[in-house]
Order: C-alpha cells, then sequence, then structure tokens
C-alpha cells in the first residue's frame, strides 16, 4: 500500500471564508462566556509573559539571541489560547472580516473587543498577584525581579508614538499567527504556525497590549517593594522609573499600544484579506452577471 504525503492545508482563501465564520460565533456569543473565556487569555499571556522573563534574566549571551529565546518561549502564550480556547483581544481584531461581510454589526463588533479587553486586564491582574506571591525570584534569583522591572520600564519610557507603531508591527505578526493557524488541521501544525510570527515581534520589541497588562504592572508592583527596588537601583542605576507608575503606564503605553495593535490587526491584515478573498470575488461575479444579463 502506497503512502501517500502531502500538506493538508486551508488555501488563503479558505482561511479568510474561516475567519469569517468564526468572527461570527464569537461576535453572538454570550456576554458571560466571553468575559471568563478572556479572563483565561489574559492568564495565558501572562504565564508566556513571566515564562519569558524567566528565560532570558541571567542568559548571558548576546542581547539578540536573549531576545530570541525570550520570543520562542513566550508563543507559549498564544498557543495556550488557540488549542485550549480563549478569546484574546489582539486576535480578535479579526473579527472586522465578519463585521465587512455583514455577518455581525459594528455593535456587536465593539461589544466583543469590549468584554475580551476588560476579560483579557483582568486575568492579566490575576496571574500579577499569583505570580507575585509564588516569589519565583526567591532563592537567589534576584535578577528575574531587576530583568522585569527594567523591562516594564523600558516600555513606559518610549514616545507614545514609537508605542503606537510598535503596536501596529506586533499586532500585524500576532494576527497572522492567529491567521496561519486557521490553516492548520493538528496540532501540530497549529503550533508551528504560531511560533515564527510570536518569536519575531518578542525578539524584535514590539508592542502587545494585553502582554504589557501583565509586564507593566507587574514591574509597578515589584518597584514598590523596598528590598527589591533597593537592589534594582544598584544593578541598573542609569534606569529611570519616574514614569513606571499606574499612570504612567496607561498614559505612555497601554492606549498607544491598543491603538496600534486595533491598526495592525483591522488595516493590514483582516481588511485587506477580506477584501481580496471576499469583496473583490462578490464585485468580479456581480460585474460578470451584469455583463451576462447584457
Amino acid at each position: 500500500m502506497a503512502i501517500k504525503l502531502g500538506i493538508d492545508l486551508l488555501s488563503p482563501c479558505e482561511i479568510t471564508k474561516k475567519a469569517d465564520a468564526v468572527g461570527e460565533k464569537k461576535g453572538k456569543e454570550r456576554g458571560m462566556v466571553l468575559l471568563v473565556l478572556a479572563i483565561l487569555a489574559g492568564i495565558f499571556i501572562g504565564l508566556a509573559s513571566e515564562f519569558s522573563i524567566m528565560a532570558t534574566y541571567d542568559t548571558g549571551l548576546r542581547d539578540s539571541l536573549t531576545k530570541l529565546i525570550g520570543g520562542f518561549v513566550f508563543s507559549l502564550g498564544l498557543v495556550l489560547v488557540l488549542i485550549a480556547g480563549a478569546e484574546l483581544f489582539t486576535g480578535n481584531t479579526l473579527l472586522v472580516i465578519s463585521c465587512l461581510t455583514g455577518k455581525i454589526t459594528l455593535k456587536q463588533l465593539l461589544r466583543n473587543w469590549s468584554i475580551v479587553y476588560v476579560g483579557n486586564f483582568i486575568g492579566s491582574i490575576i496571574l500579577i498577584f499569583l505570580v507575585y506571591f509564588a516569589q519565583p525570584w526567591a532563592g537567589g534569583k534576584d535578577m528575574f525581579a531587576y530583568h522585569a522591572i527594567n523591562i516594564a520600564a523600558a516600555k513606559v519610557n518610549m514616545s507614545v508614538v514609537t508605542v503606537f507603531f510598535r503596536g501596529i508591527l506586533a499586532n500585524m505578526l500576532v494576527v497572522l499567527a492567529v491567521w496561519l493557524s486557521y490553516s492548520g488541521r493538528t496540532l501540530i501544525d497549529k503550533i508551528v504556525a504560531v511560533l515564527f510570527p510570536i518569536t519575531a515581534f518578542v525578539s524584535s520589541g514590539f508592542e502587545h497590549s494585553i502582554a504589557n497588562m501583565f509586564f507593566i504592572p507587574f514591574g509597578i508592583l515589584l518597584k514598590n517593594s523596598p528590598v527589591i527596588l533597593e537592589g534594582f537601583a544598584a544593578a541598573y542605576p542609569q534606569v529611570d522609573l519616574t514614569n513606571l507608575t499606574a499612570s504612567g503606564f496607561i498614559a505612555n503605553n497601554l492606549i498607544a499600544s491598543t491603538l496600534g495593535n486595533i491598526v495592525g490587526g483591522v488595516c493590514f491584515i483582516g481588511a485587506l484579506y477580506w477584501y481580496v478573498h471576499i469583496a473583490c470575488p462578490r464585485t468580479n461575479r456581480k460585474l460578470l452577471h451584469e455583463k451576462e444579463g447584457a
């Protein structure tokens, strides 16, 4: 018996139609279900963020290789979201396809985004306190805490314009990871689809609003520990922590990264694939029909 080898993947057009169907279901889902699944997604992305900090705080490698490791392990977050099932705000920017096809209304789109965004934030905060009380920096791993604060400080010390454009690039890659996962039919297909785009976005230093809901508040919480702050000041004397506050988090990062994530997912991925695979074929069929009728 001959063994047939091949790649059993959906085509780009089929992916677009699947994204449209998934978006319709998400847009009409019950609010409480969305909230619970969004809280789970916030926890999953938080777990990946903590994993990334742990994997990179003392590698001793060149900066580029350390960032590559951080990006690779951070992929855990989206793998959990897609395979275990959860609602992630940045991935749900793809619901724009279902809105453009008329499967859901603009009100349903904004309702989904609002509930999921809030749920992601709640999940991130829950995970922050779980990690804080678990104290992964204990036992001589103080550099873990210092590294976490340094990451958070870097995110709130950038200009909002830089954060915005990094937010666009981040969600282009995150949504592409979701998009590619739709093409796969097996667990391995979906995991491999996620790894490269997510590794690229994290190692490039792009800004993901939901990940930042863990990184920055976690850094703020650690900063407020006098013992940790004293050690950090000795390890990173050049780092300015002035903006590492709740208001600095929102004003200097969260708003800009969220808006950038929306633009990246909606304008550069969702709307363009809708145009290519749904709007254009529909227009062509209409023109052909009119031509035959004439």
